[in-house]
């Protein structure tokens, strides 16, 4: 961790050899804001697995580190002083970033505001872990859980079943991360995320009927 006077220094660095590397447009110059570039990454990266710690139970924890370095690199690249100083800049970039992409991973959504306050925790239709010694009534709740997923899942099409028993491991499974169905279909992840949300719609829709 860093305090207050080296962050603000590095960045007040990384302005200006950006903004002499875009005027030069000297190789030189690019080189030596890269590697600025890459000092300040490494310096700031802890600001987002600060973040990210408390979402460690979560399946697509991996997704949520990609999105807060991408949010990190935003905030570096929008970066204005004279609105304020790096950490609070960075956190409203990383803490926002991270807060949503965790939310969305959930069946239940939260207002944004409400999802960076609440304690972090993992919300799926089905539970994830089940105890071995469940009373009668905590087993008929199951059972009648997995027969609603069936019913609902009818009404997916057949990329979104997949995706969805994939993210949710709702084919007994472990879920799988965002990057990971992604590698393992070779789809984009905005196609990924987009099927998942399509699909949980569809399936809240026909819990609601």
């Amino acid at each position: 961790m860093i305090d207050m006077n080296e962050a603000q220094r590095l960045m007040k660095k990384f302005i200006e050899l950006r903004t002499k590397a875009n005027e030069t447009k000297s190789p030189k110059d690019i080189e030596e804001f890269r590697s600025h570039e890459q000092i300040c990454i490494e310096k700031f990266k802890y600001l987002v697995t600060m973040r990210t710690s408390r979402y460690k139970q979560f399946s697509n924890y991996e997704d949520l580190n990609q999105e807060g370095m991408e949010a990190l690199l935003k905030a570096m690249k929008n970066y204005n002083p004279k609105r304020g100083n790096w950490f609070w800049w960075s956190h409203h970039y990383v803490s926002t970033r991270i807060s949503r992409s965790a939310n969305l991973h959930t069946t239940i959504r939260y207002p944004l505001k409400i999802a960076k306050s609440i304690p972090p925790h993992k919300e799926t239709i089905m539970p994830i872990i089940i105890e071995d010694k469940c009373c009668p009534d905590k087993e008929l709740e199951i059972t009648q859980t997995n027969h609603i997923i069936k019913d609902v899942m009818v009404f997916l099409t057949d990329e979104q079943k997949n995706i969805i028993n994939l993210a949710y491991g709702f084919d007994g499974d472990k879920p799988m991360s965002i990057n990971k169905i992604c590698k393992r279909l070779n789809i984009s992840r905005l196609k990924c995320l987009n099927t998942i949300n399509d699909a949980l719609a569809v399936m809240r829709e026909q819990i609601k009927i």
